[in-house]
C-alpha cells in the first residue's frame, strides 16, 4: 500500500502538465490578439493621416490653387521630404473637361516593387471657361 503516494504526484504532474499547457495556449491567442489590434491601429492612423492630407489637397484644387497635376512625397512621419527618402507619395491629377476640372487626389504607400493605393478621392470643380 506504500505506491498511493506515488500515484497522488504522478497525477498531480499531470494536472500541473494541463494547466501549462492550458495557459500556453491562452497566452498564445493572447498574444496573436495584441499583435492584430496594433496593426488595426497602424492602419487606422495611416488612413486618418492620409485623409487629412488629401483633404487638404482637395481645398487647395477647390479654391482653384492647385491647376496641375502633382506629386507630392512625405517620409515615415508623414513630413515632407524627396522622392529618394519617401515612404509615401499623394499623386495629384487634374483634367478639364469642359467648363469642368476634374482631380484625382491618391495616397500611395511606397513599400516593395508596387505603390499600396491607402486612399482615393475625386472631385470636380467649375472653371467658367472652356478648357481642353
Amino acid at each position: 500500500m506504500e505506491r498511493t503516494p506515488a500515484k497522488r504526484s504522478s497525477l498531480f504532474l499531470l494536472e500541473l502538465m494541463i494547466a501549462i499547457l492550458f495557459f500556453c495556449l491562452a497566452s498564445a491567442v493572447c498574444v496573436q490578439i495584441f499583435v492584430k489590434a496594433h496593426t488595426i491601429s497602424r492602419e487606422t492612423q495611416e488612413l486618418n493621416t492620409a485623409l487629412e492630407k488629401v483633404s487638404g489637397y482637395t481645398e487647395l484644387f477647390l479654391a482653384d490653387a492647385l491647376t496641375e497635376d502633382t506629386e507630392v512625397f512625405y517620409d515615415a512621419s508623414w513630413q515632407e521630404c524627396s522622392k529618394d527618402e519617401a515612404s509615401y507619395e499623394i499623386v495629384i491629377r487634374v483634367e478639364p473637361d469642359g467648363k469642368l476640372l476634374h482631380g484625382t487626389f491618391t495616397v500611395q504607400r511606397l513599400s516593395g516593387e508596387q505603390p499600396e493605393e491607402i486612399y482615393s478621392v475625386e472631385t470636380d470643380r467649375m472653371t467658367g471657361t472652356e478648357r481642353e
